[in-house]
């Protein structure tokens, strides 16, 4: 499911509403809570399940006046957070930057993630949080900024929490740089899937649609390690609300995923799907146009 806001509650156990009613109380009073950010990270807003900041690597920007910061989450054991596309339910993290003061553009970078499974869904995100890099680029490099973020995600063990709050912290050039933080930033950013060049030997090398009652897209992958485990990631298009792929057949480099369409919003006879290969400690970024025509 897409979207900030949303949530499944399909699973939710009646005994544990309550429960989620107070967590929504819990995130409502942090966005009060969170205040300025200090030098280097910013402060740490809780929310059930978990806490959430900004952190930056500190030090001058680079000649384009482009800062590297990042929302570092940390969940408690036994919870998660999602992707940008949950998967089968929960809630996609995204953040607005739109606030953000004497700061012209930011990107906001998710690193390979995690299938989790259950008895009730497959969704998509990482367990025990995640650094998710951020790059701001300046409006004037001589002048003071600020980045803040809007922030929306979930937390989920047996009852999802949806969080929503601003944090912010100073893009300042005269503060020292920061080791830990720039560290931090340095081994997300290594996770961030790569976008596939043409001859790459981690890509979809072939994308077929197989119509009938039951439609499905099947993907044949090529993989960089023959040995590591590999998964597949679906997103479509705005308001598309995909699966998660499964694997029909592995043999070595080669590997085959198969996704049904239902979910899949379209308004022509093609589509955009963006692909995310995982393959061991290596992560590929992917769009395929896809030809929808045998829907029809």
């Amino acid at each position: 499911m897409t979207g900030t806001t949303e949530i499944s509650r399909r699973h939710l156990r009646a005994d544990a509403r309550r429960t989620f009613r107070l967590a929504l109380s819990a995130a409502a009073l942090g966005m009060v809570l969170s205040g300025p950010a200090f030098a280097g990270v910013g402060p740490w807003f809780t929310a059930t399940g978990g806490e959430i900041r900004l952190i930056m690597a500190g030090g001058v920007p680079d000649g384009e006046g482009t800062y590297k910061a990042a929302l570092e989450i940390r969940t408690e054991p036994g919870w998660k957070t999602y992707w940008r596309f949950p998967g089968d339910s929960g809630i996609g993290t995204s953040a607005d930057f739109s606030a953000s003061d004497n700061v012209a553009s930011t990107a906001l970078a998710f690193p390979a993630p995690e299938r989790h499974e259950d008895p009730y869904s497959t969704t998509i995100g990482y367990e025990g949080g995640a650094v998710l890099p951020i790059t701001a680029k300046m409006k004037s490099t001589g002048d003071p900024a600020t980045l803040v973020a809007d922030v929306n995600l979930g937390l989920c063990r047996e009852v999802c929490v949806p969080v929503t709050t601003r944090l912010e912290i100073p893009l300042d050039p005269d503060a020292p740089a920061d080791a830990v933080s720039a560290q931090a930033i340095a081994a997300a950013e290594a996770r961030v899937p790569e976008p596939v060049d043409a001859g790459d030997p981690l890509s979809v090398t072939v994308l077929s649609l197989e119509p009938g009652d039951e439609p499905a897209f099947r993907f044949t992958a090529h993989l960089s390690d023959a040995d590591a485990p590999a998964d597949l990631f679906v997103e479509g298009p705005q308001g598309s609300y995909l699966s998660v792929p499964t694997l029909a057949e592995r043999d070595g480099a080669k590997a085959i995923f198969t996704l049904p369409t239902e979910g899949l919003v379209h308004d022509t006879n093609s589509a955009v799907l963006r692909l995310t290969l995982v393959n061991g400690s290596h992560a590929a970024d992917q769009s395929w146009t896809v030809d929808l025509s045998a829907l029809e």
